[in-house]
């Protein structure tokens, strides 16, 4: 388990290289760190060739989706 004790919704969006529509995957993780290392994991099994452009954090209070994108940066996405 993260530092965090608490499971978050994050959902990850993305574009297929050559594609023009937008995709998202979702995952149950306790930070935006471990969300992108589950899609990388995945990208790297499966063998896509994607951009990936935003990962969010969905608000169980407001039902809104919260930008953490900055860990695309960090990690350089």
């Amino acid at each position: 388990m993260q530092g965090n004790s608490r499971l978050w919704e994050y959902r990850i969006e993305y574009i297929i290289q050559g594609a023009v529509k937008h995709n998202y995957h979702y995952y149950m993780a306790y930070s935006p760190k471990q969300a992108l290392d589950f899609q990388n994991e995945m990208i790297e099994h499966k063998g896509w060739s994607i951009d990936l452009l935003k990962i969010e954090r969905k608000c169980p209070y407001s039902n809104k989706w919260i930008d953490e994108s900055e860990v695309l940066e960090s990690h350089g996405c």
